[in-house]
């Protein structure tokens, strides 16, 4: 239901007040001011905030109690009364009902405290959430100890202290609790129509510790030019880890092969750098393609199968698999580099490409002195983001300096790091 509701002439006054102090007129007024005077203006808003918000919990607690909603319109209860006046959900508008309800007793001491501006609204609903579902004669108790919490400390810090009092006060409800979290865990993958692929999942706190602690090395800037978005490093890593347990064979087989990125490349290719596009062949009727540049720098270290096809397309040989650095080569390479060897970077071998210098698709061996370990970040950047690698010396050859040189000019040079 949508209904519109007259605002009262008081509060309509109060309204216009604080709507003076907004848009480009604010900003200019503050302009002015000292960073004092700005710094008391937010703390003071900050407080005004909180004690409308007060106010509006013991509004809704008074109108569900005369039923004002059902009287005025029919609604089916000030739920839905609030979901269709304030347009607001209906998850939203369910908790402004249990905490004005609660508000009459349990959240009596907490709704004071918004009022006078010691704790926010934030701390309230997290209070509620924490002891709703505790056994009711510890209820009380844990307001209480909650809202003087509350009072110096933030709003993280509440939820986390009323997750202890869960653990403490009703361990088989909170194990159950975890239970019921564990069992609505999930993960979707949904390929679109672009080529691009959706994921959405919901992790227990257990599952999520694990893959924060997993991610937390990836999300700190690899050097000066990383332009990633932390969220943009958060996927970036996921998919490392991915990589790194596919290459050291730490996943199930399936079919009697290990999980691995298949990349179908016309056969037509010569030795040169134009390329054909890749199609991602990682499920039947897949219609996601890479570019020749990806293409190139996965062929830096990969698995090479050749499949001979009659003119109808079907396969009448199948050629030999053979992996273009070894596993001692790889060794070797995790001897010498110790890492990526671009500079500045410190990620560790296991998270590492091996990269031809001179490209294997163009002729360049498979030899230690023509490779050299990139990260998957730095990788990309040499392939698709115009970084460009050079030898110092050919004498050396990827033992000795190298220099790379960026888009914009940028020359880094990259040494062999001591033993």
């Amino acid at each position: 239901m949508s209904v519109a509701v007259a605002v009262p002439e008081p509060l309509m006054t109060v309204l216009h007040q604080v709507q003076a102090w907004t848009g480009d007129q604010a900003k200019a007024a503050l302009a002015a001011e000292t960073a004092e005077v700005r710094a008391g203006w937010v703390a003071g808003l900050q407080q005004l905030a909180d004690a409308v918000a007060a106010a509006s919990v013991t509004a809704v607690e008074v109108f569900d109690a005369h039923g004002d909603g059902q009287v005025l319109h029919g609604a089916a209860s000030t739920t839905a009364w609030l979901r269709g006046a304030l347009r607001v959900t209906g998850a939203e508008a369910s908790q402004r009902v249990r905490i004005a309800r609660a508000s009459r007793d349990l959240l009596a001491e907490p709704l004071e405290r918004l009022g006078a501006g010691i704790i926010r609204y934030d701390h309230l609903t997290a209070i509620e959430r924490s002891v709703r579902h505790l056994p009711t004669p510890d209820q009380p108790s844990a307001v209480s100890l909650l809202t003087d919490l509350a009072a110096r400390a933030t709003v993280t810090d509440v939820r986390t202290a009323g997750r202890h009092l869960q653990f403490v006060t009703d361990p088989d409800g909170a194990l159950a609790e975890s239970q019921r979290q564990f069992d609505r865990r999930y993960l979707t993958v949904a390929p679109l129509m672009d080529g691009m692929t959706v994921l959405d999942g919901l992790l227990d706190a257990e599952s999520a510790a694990l893959l924060a602690a997993a991610l937390e090395p990836f999300l700190v800037p690899a050097d000066a030019h990383d332009t990633r978005t932390s969220s943009q490093r958060r996927v970036d890593g996921l998919l490392q880890i991915v990589q790194s347990a596919t290459d050291q064979a730490l996943l199930p087989t399936v079919g009697g092969q290990r999980p691995q990125l298949h990349v179908v490349v016309d056969p037509r290719v010569t030795r040169s750098t134009a390329l054909p596009p890749g199609r991602l062949d990682q499920n039947a009727g897949s219609t996601a393609f890479l570019p020749p540049v990806g293409v190139g720098r996965i062929a830096c270290d990969a698995q090479v199968t050749a499949l001979l096809l009659d003119a109808g397309g079907t396969v009448v040989d199948l050629g030999r698999t053979q992996r273009l650095f070894s596993p001692r080569q790889r060794r070797l390479l995790a001897a010498r580099d110790r890492g990526c060897r671009f500079p500045g970077c410190d990620r560790p071998p296991a998270h590492t490409d091996a990269h031809h210098v001179i490209p294997w698709l163009v002729g360049g061996p498979t030899d230690v002195a023509n490779a050299i370990l990139l990260c998957r970040h730095h990788h990309r950047q040499v392939h698709e983001g115009g970084w460009v690698l050079h030898l110092q010396s050919p004498a050396t050859g990827t033992h000795g300096p190298l220099t790379f040189t960026g888009p914009d000019g940028q020359r880094l040079t990259s040494r062999p790091r001591p033993p």
